[in-house]
């Protein structure tokens, strides 16, 4: 019961996730891989899995690299420097020179090209700290990628990238909702690619998500989910990958299959020759509980040999930490005890300032183990006291799970009494079932009678509102008339009559007053009414009104117009006016430093859209107080025209939506 509760939780969780990833809706568009060539035989021979380990790999990258920075050619550079950052993050393997490599590009030349040709950067930085178990700082350089808008199949798998590894983060570090967030953003953006190696890795991330809160059934499902992805495109080493987690999780749950998969997984790698040293050295350490299972303590010497080598090359804290945590329990299966326990305490405090729980829970039990053979009993009870915090910062899930399992139980049984308490009604009678009926009747009755009072009130409250509006336009249509004929007295005529006096006596002077008044009534028109609207369009009104206002205002204005006069003159006059209307607002009112707007049409409907960054305001509330006029203006356009209009405010700024049905146009 408490796994189906537990997986009802998580489903409805990842539903809502999947519903409020969403944005600018994109039907079922699917972004195909493109067949383009690299630019040269070169990044070809970089982009192949097999010459990684080769000797002439990374003096041929930095040849070539060096080169093309040198001959200016920063396009070509970026796409060399992304094939070799792709190949050190499959590895798991970060040299210095890559690694100083990105960070000088990044620094000299990542803004002299579009952002879509330099995503690789912040991806491999992110995957460095990764690897150096920085989770946090890791989720700062993927933010800096998926705030990019993909538009083709690279772009796409890139973005959805940066959400599965800062999802990964998020596990890492016992954030659970968060990495099903961006676990379920990450596989809305493969879908779009029909990727099986992404989605795979994204069902491997819910995995361990549902692993770690003891949701073992649901993570034993997504396993195989992983699994039947990686197996569909032959993807040999994320298969291997792939089993090494399902290990973590027959290891948690004490499954006798445990030591047979790990035996089977480890000589399936050895036979497919693969190069992995990161890989290699995972499935050497689960190796190595194996033999030490089964007393065979100088095979498992052994294999500790050449894990240190791996975890020599590879300079990884993850690697560190698995060669630390096998040696441990192996020198402890020997009886002789840890020889450095001040080495694994520290790499726990490492691990602990950077909210890895997973290590910290698997060098505190390696601790405590040894502890326990030295009969240091305090220590082992301080170690075990650790490791209980730290599985509580993990699973804190189960709190939530467990209430949702005593509401559907306590759900349950009053639908069970109900059931029966209906059965022994039906049992007396039809006397009883009549009774049923009248009752069920006045209760229709009065659903009826309290729906019909709400609408009343909803009208009279619509028609209150439509009378205030009607009221406040006609003041506002007076207050316009007093500013245009101020506007005239106060500039024109007094210019008119300034000109009157100095047409004789300065030709010149005479000039530059007809010029400012015909500046004046340009002014005047435009306010009144947009120049030449009717001829340019909404598009053209738009983008001057735009151009305005960052004039003007110390306001930065940006626009999204994909529109191609589907609307009629006067519809688009109305959308105009919405728009003027909300930048009008978002000027005075929201001490926003930025805004945009973005209009659109699709073919079903026409998509405005005006948003800030400023301040906000309480949306409901306003819309009641006297003095709402410009949001009921926009309000009341929208309807004129057909559509519906949508005001969304918090603290991070408003969102004025306008949408208008296929049925509204010519």
């Amino acid at each position: 019961m408490k796994n189906h509760l537990t997986r009802i939780w998580f489903s409805g969780l990842l539903f809502t996730c999947l519903f409020l990833a969403c944005g600018k809706p994109s039907g079922e568009l699917v972004y195909k891989k493109s067949n383009g060539k690299s630019p040269d035989s070169v990044c070809d021979w970089l982009s192949d899995r097999d010459h990684f380990h080769d000797s002439t790999f990374y003096p041929s990258f930095l040849e070539h690299y060096s080169k093309q920075i040198k001959t200016g050619n920063l396009k070509h550079a970026a796409i060399v420097l992304g094939e070799m950052a792709e190949q050190e993050m499959y590895y798991s393997f970060f040299s210095d020179a890559i690694l100083d490599s990105v960070r000088s590009f990044k620094k000299q030349y990542m803004s002299k090209l579009p952002w879509d040709q330099t995503l690789f950067v912040e991806s491999y930085l992110g995957n460095y700290l990764i690897n150096q178990s920085e989770y946090r700082k890791a989720i700062n350089s993927f933010r800096k990628l998926v705030v990019h808008k993909p538009f083709d199949y690279n772009t796409c798998t890139e973005v959805a990238h940066g959400y599965a590894d800062m999802a990964f983060c998020y596990f890492a570090i016992g954030e659970h909702e968060k990495a099903l967030q961006n676990n379920v953003k990450a596989l809305s953006w493969f879908e779009k690619t029909k990727s099986q190696t992404g989605k795979g890795g994204v069902y491997d991330n819910i995995a361990l998500v549902h692993l770690y809160t003891k949701n073992y059934k649901e993570s034993e499902i997504y396993f195989d989910k992983a699994m039947a992805a990686y197996q569909e495109v032959g993807d040999q080493g994320n298969i291997l990958t792939s089993l090494h987690n399902k290990i973590l999780l027959y290891d948690e749950i004490g499954s006798p299959k445990k030591f047979a998969l790990i035996d089977s997984t480890y000589h399936l790698f050895r036979r497919s020759n693969m190069q992995d040293e990161s890989l290699e050295l995972g499935l050497s350490s689960f190796y190595v509980d194996v033999l030490l299972h089964e007393d065979r303590l100088a095979e498992a010497k052994a294999i500790l040999g050449e894990m240190k080598l791996f975890v020599d090359k590879l300079q990884s804290v993850s690697a560190l930490a698995d060669y630390t945590i096998a040696l441990a329990a192996y020198q402890v299966k020997t009886g002789e005890g840890i020889r450095a326990p001040e080495v694994i305490e520290q790499a726990l405090r490492e691990v602990e300032e950077q909210d890895d729980y997973q290590n910290q829970i698997a060098f505190l039990k390696v601790l405590k183990e040894n502890a326990l053979l030295k009969k240091d009993y305090q220590k082992a009870y301080i170690y075990s006291e650790k490791e209980k915090k730290a599985e509580n910062k993990i699973t804190n899930q189960r709190m939530i799970a467990k209430t949702l399992e005593l509401n559907k139980l306590y759900e349950t049984e009053r639908k069970e009494q109900q059931i029966n308490n209906q059965k022994q009604t039906i049992a007396d009678g039809k006397a009883t079932i009549a009774l049923l009926i009248s009752l069920l009747m006045a209760v229709l009755l009065i659903v009826i009678s309290v729906l019909s009072n709400q609408r009343q009130k909803k009208n009279r409250l619509e028609n209150k509102r439509n009378q205030q509006y009607t009221k406040k336009l006609l003041e506002k249509t007076e207050e316009e008339r007093k500013r245009i004929a101020s506007d005239l007295h106060d500039s024109v005529s007094h210019e008119l009559l300034n000109l009157k006096h100095t047409m004789a006596d300065n030709p010149k002077l005479t000039g530059d007053k007809i010029d400012r008044i015909i500046n004046d009534i340009r002014s005047i028109s435009r306010n009144l009414h947009p120049v030449m609207f009717e001829k340019v369009g909404l598009s053209a009104s738009v983008e001057q009104l735009v151009e305005r206002a960052q004039a003007i205002n110390q306001l930065m204005v940006t626009s999204d117009i994909d529109y191609h006069s589907s609307l009629s003159v006067s519809d688009e006059l109305q959308v105009y006016r919405i728009v003027q209307e909300a930048l009008s607002n978002t000027i005075k009112y929201a001490e926003a430093v930025a805004a945009k707007i973005i209009i659109f049409e699709e073919p079903q409907r026409t998509f405005i859209q005006i948003k800030d960054n400023g301040k906000g305001f309480p949306v409901e509330e306003t819309l009641q107080r006297k003095d709402a006029f410009g949001l009921h203006n926009i309000i009341e356009r929208s309807k004129a025209i057909g559509g519906t209009a949508r005001i969304h405010s918090d603290t991070n700024g408003t969102v004025v939506t306008v949408e208008l049905k296929r049925n509204t146009w010519i």
